[in-house]
């Protein structure tokens, strides 16, 4: 009876141990997306013997795999259950999961009183469940972003840095999703610096691989960086008469205001001095709207052998860039944009190259049609 008694007490103490490391090496995997990693720990935790507790939470665990698997109605049966089963640290984060099906569903409103309990469940814990409280406040600002509320998600996400960055420094991959998150929100209020500064940090996190979407905030950023409005500065080049007076000024102890002396035009830098730069129109006319259906219809003609065309291109040329054509029919306008700077971004551009794109976009063509 005593060496079963013993064996009995070893084989509590080595479970005792076990459990914890099997908790921890769950969120671990979890935090770096690796969910088949979280399962195994997951059916390892449920079917240790003589712990009710570490039964739960491995069947908390095992929520993400139903979920990730598409059966939702299983995962929040199982989740329901367990928030009166998992010990009390975790009633929060069954309660977030939860609410986590219920924003994927689309019922937003719904999502936030259950976020909102999940979040008085983790502060109401011995010891604060900073996971759990700094994942419901991101995602309250994301459901304010939704509403269309930027400066209140930014307001929001802001007030909560001092959390983030606490909870951050006991899991890093905390402080890098608060921190996307805040980039998304300054580029929505249009303050692009700010989110491409944090962003930086965030693409260059050792979680980058696992999470796709530091890589779309990136891209998003870039490309309102490309597209948000420029202030025009009136120049003006510098006469002879007003370079004179600069230099008389420059001579003289007290400097003479003259007019538009202080305005200087940036000079135009030339690709290649044996060819003229494009010269800015004095007006500048809207662009003229292009048609990818005409330019197919006249592509067609061009291979037929229009006399229009001088140079008649082969039937196949034709028709790769009519395909090619289709495909950009498919691109959206950030597909377009990106795909632009990519080219524009091309060293092997020629100036002629250049100078025709710069032709099209200042609607400078000629008619095709002059006589019309």
């Amino acid at each position: 009876m005593a060496e079963e008694l013993i064996r009995e007490l070893y084989k509590k103490q080595a479970l005792g141990s076990l459990t914890p490391k099997l908790i921890a090496l769950a969120h671990h995997a979890y935090t770096f997306r690796r969910m088949d990693l979280v399962e195994q720990a997951a059916q390892v935790l449920m079917n240790l013997p003589l712990s009710r507790d570490s039964r739960s939470i491995g069947r908390y665990y095992h929520s993400f795999t139903l979920r990730r698997e598409g059966q939702v109605v299983e995962a929040r049966t199982l989740l329901d259950r367990l928030a009166g089963e998992v010990p009390y640290r975790y009633t929060g984060r069954v309660i977030m999961s939860l609410a986590g099906l219920v924003f994927d569903s689309g019922d937003f409103s719904s999502a936030l009183p259950l976020y909102m309990e999940a979040g008085r469940a983790a502060a109401a814990t011995e010891r604060c469940d900073l996971f759990t409280l700094t994942q419901v406040q991101r995602q309250i600002a994301v459901l304010k972003s939704i509403d269309g509320d930027h400066m209140g998600a930014v307001a929001h996400l802001e007030n909560l840095g001092a959390i983030a960055r606490i909870s951050g420094s006991q899991q890093p991959s905390l402080w890098f999703d608060y921190l996307n998150s805040l980039a998304v929100e300054l580029c929505a209020v249009g303050r692009l610096e700010e989110a491409k500064n944090i962003s930086r940090i965030v693409v260059a996190s050792p979680f980058a691989s696992a999470y796709p979407e530091y890589r779309e905030t990136r891209d998003e950023i870039e490309l309102r960086g490309w597209r948000a409005p420029r202030s025009v500065v009136a120049l003006s080049q510098i006469t002879a008469g007003a370079a004179s007076s600069q230099a008389t000024a420059s001579a003289s102890p007290i400097p003479a205001p003259s007019e538009g002396g202080n305005l200087v035009r940036l000079p135009v830098a030339n690709r290649d001095d044996g060819r003229a730069a494009v010269e800015a129109s004095p007006a500048r006319q809207p662009a003229r709207v292009l048609s990818l259906q005409e330019w197919k219809e006249k592509m067609a003609k061009q291979s037929n052998g229009d006399p229009q065309d001088k140079k008649p291109r082969s039937q196949a040329t034709a028709k790769a860039k009519e395909i090619r054509l289709e495909e950009m029919e498919k691109l959206g306008t950030r597909g377009l944009l990106l795909r632009a700077m990519e080219m524009l971004g091309d060293e092997r551009l020629s100036d002629d190259q250049l100078r025709r794109v710069l032709i099209i976009l200042e609607g400078l063509e000629p008619d095709e049609n002059p006589g019309a």
